[in-house]
């Protein structure tokens, strides 16, 4: 026996789908992954719906043709609009941003959907005007198809909508990023604000630190001035309202001979 390694050969054209499953993309891009199948099984529920009605058992020869030529350009939408998925979105990594991979998402939907809805509607246009130009209802009576006749117009207002849904993306995209910006700022706003605040907090902490018998001296006499107040109140008026004046002002001056005498051990 050789004492050679064995190396498997390579994959060849399996190759992205083994990368795909080592990587767990499945797993982070699920919602990418879901829309790229769902690109690739548009025409096999056009198929399955004509299957169902027997529109291949007919015996109009032109519908039969019609209903293979649509699913043949439902089939090429479908597996560009997968394509774009698969190099836009599922093997482009994007990083942790959770923003950047909304954006992607968002970017690449649009240009799905404007990409297939071009491809789409410009192809069954043309099928259905060389097929079944006098009784195209019976296809687009199956399938949602928005044209309401068949004309050039038709067929060139299906590259004119899905470039116009691109744009509209970008458009949208752009506004968002504005917004985003916008938000950024803002909280670096508050941010600012907060952290001048704990600025100023800190400083007066050091100042009272400083001048600690003025400032304990004047407490003391906001203290007992609020006691007085407190007494004279219940003692003229009565109520709770005092009451609990009072007691807040004796809690306050118990902390300040804790707070006092705390300091006082640690000098």
């Amino acid at each position: 026996m050789s004492n050679q390694e064995y190396k498997p050969a390579e994959p060849g054209m399996i190759s992205p789908f083994l990368n795909f499953l080592d990587n767990n993309v499945l797993f982070r891009k699920p919602v990418s992954c879901l829309a790229a199948i769902i690109s690739l099984l548009i025409p096999v529920s056009v198929l399955i719906m004509f299957v169902q009605f027997g529109i291949f058992k007919s015996n109009d020869v032109g519908l039969v043709f019609a209903c293979i030529f649509i699913l043949a350009v439902l089939i090429f939408a479908g597996f560009f609009g997968a394509l774009i998925w698969w190099y836009r979105r599922i093997v482009r990594d994007e990083g942790p941003d959770w923003y950047k991979n909304i954006r992607r998402f968002i970017q690449t939907a649009g240009e799905w959907l404007g990409t297939f809805t071009a491809i789409s509607v410009f192809g069954i246009v043309i099928v259905l005007m060389i097929f079944m130009s006098e009784n195209y209802e019976a296809i687009t009576g199956l399938i949602p198809f928005p044209v309401p006749s068949l004309n050039i117009a038709a067929a060139i207002a299906g590259p004119i909508g899905g470039f116009l849904i691109i744009i509209a993306t970008k458009i949208f995209l752009f506004l968002l990023d504005l917004f985003v910006w916008v938000i950024k700022q803002i909280w670096i706003f508050i941010k600012w604000i907060v952290t001048y605040c704990v600025r100023l907090v800190g400083n007066l902490t050091k100042t009272v630190e400083r001048n600690s018998s003025i400032w304990v001296g004047v407490t003391w006499i906001l203290a007992a001035a609020v006691v007085i107040a407190a007494l004279v109140l219940c003692f003229r008026f009565g109520g709770i309202a005092p009451v609990i004046a009072l007691a807040a002002a004796l809690a306050f001056m118990g902390c300040l001979l804790f707070w006092r005498k705390h300091c006082d051990e640690k000098r």
